[in-house]
């Protein structure tokens, strides 16, 4: 079945096109958390060790980031349809490896199988976001679709614990397969051709002008805008269990009665650039979005110097900054893909690529650099906030540069 390219005067701007992009968007969460709850039992289920376990979550993360390196040139070469429909087949195929593997280390290879797949899902909303709309239309779609997609990963572990309870972990990687393969069809069915025409090219040299993209101070300093708020998001993630056990000397159970102010923040933030992206623009989104984090990181200061740390004196400046975060990133994450628009693919892949080795490594140092108080974990919030501002100047400076030199060459 072919499909010609659309264009962005062509392209379908309703609800159907949106539906499409959640589907694709939410696979990778799902797959990736519907898992946690059951990962305790594989202890005992297989003999192997915690770390041997951990691989199972570890592996994914890592085999997600790789992946993308690889999906964002190809697809620039030979389109997105046939790239996301490879991705979603082996998504639909890896859950069946995992659900009868009989040992570890092949449930651990099937995780890895199962991240390049869903990969290709996550990505490509982003990139077909990029290819049918304007940048500022294109910040209120991914920002619509992140809300969506981050409601769903929120409930996604409270199916998996009971799917756990009531038949088995098995079960988890079922359903995962099932829901892949609606969406394989879902998207053979409808989903067009969205590379923009003319862009294809040989793959070494597809390979080799995405790697142009790195000398791109535009594109750094969005694409770094994008990693350094969500290693900031990780190192919440990371480091408050510790804080709320440890230091503030919280049950087990707080963390998880807190924490819907810090997801709640995010996703409200993405609602409101879903809302207001093309009237008020991305610059404007961002500029505001990172004023408020900014704002929220020194009443978090003064709040927890001025008195003794308590858990609201954390999540709500948290929260606040999840906003501030949410607000941010889709604007900036279309501007890092749209650098080039015969490059949008491969813009992608480097830019979540960066973002997640970095977000990975932040949770990691995170976890090593407790020390007994609030601060590591808030000190590379704070860091990761104030990186975010430098790199959207680095950006802006960048577009000035172009849009300089762009008029002298017209003299």
């Amino acid at each position: 079945m072919y499909h010609a390219p659309m264009t962005k005067q062509e392209n379908n701007t309703g609800p159907s096109l949106k539906f499409m992009l959640i589907a694709l968007a939410v696979i990778s969460p799902f797959a990736f958390q519907v898992f946690l709850p059951s990962m305790p039992g594989l202890v005992d289920d297989f003999g192997a060790s915690p770390a041997a376990v951990q691989l199972t979550a570890s592996v994914y993360v890592g085999a997600f980031a790789f992946a993308q390196l690889g999906y964002g040139p190809l697809s620039d070469r030979f389109g997105r349809r046939r790239v996301i429909l490879t991705g979603l087949a082996v998504y639909v195929t890896a859950p069946l490896i995992c659900a009868t593997a009989e040992s570890i280390e092949v449930l651990v290879a099937g995780r890895a199988l199962q991240a390049i797949g869903g990969c290709a899902g996550l990505m490509f909303a982003r990139v077909i976001a990029r290819d049918l709309y304007e940048r500022n239309r294109a910040a209120g779609v991914i920002g619509f679709v992140t809300m969506v997609t981050a409601l769903v990963g929120s409930a996604t572990p409270i199916l998996g614990g009971w799917v756990d309870v009531l038949i088995d972990w098995r079960a988890s990687f079922w359903i995962t397969s099932a829901l892949g393969l609606v969406v394989f069809v879902i998207t053979l069915l409808w989903l067009p051709e969205t590379r923009p025409k003319g862009t294809a090219d040989n793959v070494v040299a597809t390979f080799r002008r995405g790697f142009q993209l790195l000398r791109s101070p535009v594109f750094v300093g969005y694409a770094g805008h994008g990693a350094c708020t969500l290693s900031a998001w990780y190192a919440m993630l990371t480091g408050l269990p510790f804080i709320m056990v440890d230091v503030l000397d919280q049950p087990t159970t707080a963390y998880g009665v807190y924490f819907p102010l810090l997801s709640l923040g995010y996703m409200v933030g993405n609602l409101v650039t879903s809302r207001v992206a093309q009237s008020w623009g991305a610059h404007r989104l961002i500029v505001v979005g990172v004023g408020l984090a900014l704002s929220a990181c020194l009443a978090m200061v003064v709040w927890n110097l001025a008195a003794t740390p308590v858990p609201l004196a954390l999540f709500l400046p948290l929260g606040l900054i999840a906003f501030g975060h949410g607000m941010s990133q889709p604007g900036a994450m279309s501007g890092a893909i749209g650098v080039d628009p015969a490059l949008i693919g491969s813009a992608a892949g480097f830019m979540g690529f960066g973002q997640w080795l970095i977000a990975g490594v932040t949770a990691q140092v995170v976890g090593m650099i407790q020390n007994g108080t609030i601060w590591p974990t808030m000190a590379t919030v704070i860091g990761f906030t104030v990186l975010s501002w430098l790199s959207y100047l680095l950006a802006k400076w960048g577009e000035a540069r172009k849009l300089d030199s762009g008029s002298h060459a017209g003299l």
